[in-house]
């Protein structure tokens, strides 16, 4: 065999292990991403995103809320809401920061800093959202109450959004009277709405 015929023969192998790889990969991705939805067992609606998008655009309000219909939820199940946030300047863009945390706690539950930390982790969000001036934007938020100790009762949530300004920290926050160190609001809030589900036993 010549060597110009091994070479080739060599790179066409290497080439074809690579392309086996990449497949391989993708082909988990693909799984992963289709596996995280079909997991979500009450899902906003998009007619619901869409009536929330066309409430900020006839209303003074500038955060909103779309939940899904069912707000009584088993262990281990998981939602997707929608939060909605307008860009009230006309002629200005700006980032918009996210914070969701435990407000509340009913149903024979006690609230404390542990368990808010705790449930703090069945929150997924984007932290910021850059919206365009004039716009209206969804910020999905995924929530995935964890199967093992999770007790029964009803969790009221805030959220709070604020806008980027200069010189201002981020820790953003709505006035709270169970949340520790939230006396007062972030002197930068932009606009809170809350949100309430219910975990069964």
């Amino acid at each position: 065999m010549r060597k110009a015929d091994f070479q080739m023969s060599m790179g066409f192998i290497v080439a074809v292990v690579f392309a086996i790889i990449l497949l391989s990969l993708a082909i988990t991705w693909i799984q992963g991403l289709f596996g995280d939805i079909s997991t979500i067992t009450h899902k906003t609606t998009d007619v619901a995103q869409q009536q929330l998008l066309q409430e900020l655009a006839s209303s003074g309000k500038k955060v909103g809320i779309a939940a899904p219909a069912v707000t009584a939820w088993g262990k281990g199940e998981t939602g997707s809401y929608a939060v909605g946030i307008k860009n009230d300047e006309v002629d200005k863009d700006h980032t918009y920061f996210v914070n969701v945390y435990l407000e509340e706690v009913g149903g024979g539950l006690q609230y404390s800093g542990t368990l808010a930390n705790s449930v703090a982790s069945w929150l997924t969000y984007p932290k910021a959202k850059d919206i365009s001036a004039g716009e209206r934007e969804i910020v999905d938020l995924i929530i995935r109450p964890e199967v093992s100790g999770v007790t029964p009762g009803i969790y009221t949530f805030t959220v709070a959004v604020c806008r980027r300004e200069t010189g201002v920290t981020y820790d953003c926050h709505a006035t709270s009277l169970n949340y520790p160190g939230y006396t007062e609001k972030s002197t930068n809030l932009y606009g809170s709405t809350t949100f309430a589900l219910e975990i069964k036993g």
